[in-house]
């Protein structure tokens, strides 16, 4: 009997898990608001990127995050420091601005945190975790998923596109607080090889330079900024969205992840390419939905044939 049972979740597990082959829900990356942009300046507009998070550790603010499913989303590794106890995190939804909560803003509980196997705690390859939700999220005007980029398709963000980064961080390096409103800035892709070149050159300021014949930049991370600085995320914003447009869909790109100071020459902003881990992604959410899902039926199904097994027990005492 217990065989049976063992053999009978192993195919269910695999069944859901080719069901999830898709992860990217209907309707993903299409906001519901369309405004025009802030000639000259950064701060974004309410429901215009829906799906933004705000990571919260004992209800402080602490990394940005991208809502891509009812109840998953995605943020840097480097968010979480020492054990993963989802009891410290919160997630809130829908946030605009931070000190005064839109009545339609939901703060969920947080069930599991799935850091990258890779992930090796410096801060630069594999820097991306998952975040389950307690509960599914209901899709609304300020609650919405970004797409993921397929791994097998063309990459939606080529060298040169110009893309979105949104978060709440400092507006420059030396700022004591973070932004109160959500703001937004627009950067274009560089060539992985030229960025890990600008690392390596000289900079105005007094941030490290790297020496020669030492790699930073790697096919799994996408920089966007400028050579000449002055537009970049910053502290605060890690683990939010570098979102681009196409074919009139938002995906998430990146994944805020590292740089050398804010907005200085020759220092871009380095973000997880989602692509890279997109497969990643789908697998490592349709394995832990199988997981609950088939203790949900074992529980259910096992209960009616395991109670005259129970009860024989007992009476036989």
């Amino acid at each position: 009997m217990l065989s049976l049972c063992c053999s009978q979740i192993g195919l269910l597990l695999l069944l859901l898990a080719g069901a999830e082959s898709s992860l990217s829900p209907k309707g993903c990356g299409r906001p519901k608001m369309h405004s025009p942009r802030i000639v000259g300046g950064s701060r974004s507009v309410e429901a215009e990127w829906p799906w933004q998070i705000s990571l919260r550790e004992n209800r402080l603010h602490i990394c940005g995050g991208s809502l891509i499913s009812s109840q998953w989303v995605v943020t840097a590794a480097h968010c979480f420091e020492g054990p993963l106890d989802p009891e410290q995190y919160k997630v809130n939804l829908g946030e605009y601005e931070l000190p005064n909560p839109a009545p339609s803003m939901v703060s969920s509980d947080i069930s599991k945190i799935i850091v990258h196997p890779h992930y090796a705690g410096d801060g630069l390859s594999a820097d991306i975790a998952l975040v389950q939700l307690e509960e599914p999220v209901t899709f609304s005007r300020t609650i919405l998923p970004i797409c993921l980029p397929s791994s097998l398709d063309t990459d939606p963000s080529p060298v040169g596109m110009a893309c979105w980064v949104t978060g709440w961080g400092r507006s420059y390096s030396e700022a004591s607080f973070l932004s109160r409103t959500l703001r937004k800035v627009e950067v274009p892709i560089i060539d992985v090889d030229e960025c890990d070149t600008m690392y390596h050159n000289d900079s105005d300021s007094e941030t490290e330079t790297l020496p020669g014949g030492y790699r930073l930049i790697y096919n799994d991370m996408i920089c966007a900024g400028f050579a000449e600085g002055k537009k970049d995320s910053c502290q605060g914003d890690s683990g939010g969205p570098l979102a681009c447009k196409h074919n009139g869909t938002w995906f998430l790109a990146g994944v805020v992840s590292f740089g050398l100071g804010c907005s200085e020459p020759n220092r871009p902003g380095v973000y997880t390419r989602v692509a890279s881990y997109t497969d990643w992604i789908q697998h490592t959410i349709a394995e832990n939905e199988a997981i609950h899902d088939s203790a949900y039926l074992l529980m259910s199904s096992s209960v009616p044939l395991l109670l005259p097994l129970l009860v024989s027990f007992l009476r036989a005492l």
